[in-house]
């Protein structure tokens, strides 16, 4: 949310409602991949994307520690 642009804040398409987690766990570490999903806002409809493959990719140590994957389509 940080990243979005502050202009922005009351738009869907920058907001909460529009991200989507997936939580995966292996070995003892979480990995939560953020997506953006503004095809769940009313401006915008099904099917409809602002980015080809926008994520984020977040490591979760056992002892709570978060990395960011360094990769940002």
């Amino acid at each position: 949310m940080k990243r979005f642009p502050k202009t922005s804040t009351k738009s869907c398409a920058f907001s909460p409602r529009a991200l989507e987690f997936v939580v995966g766990y292996q070995s003892g570490w979480y990995f939560v991949r953020v997506n953006r999903r503004v095809d769940k806002c009313p401006e915008f409809g099904p099917g409809v994307t602002l980015e080809y493959d926008w994520f984020e990719l977040y490591a979760v140590s056992p002892e709570g520690r978060v990395e960011r994957y360094p990769y940002m389509p």
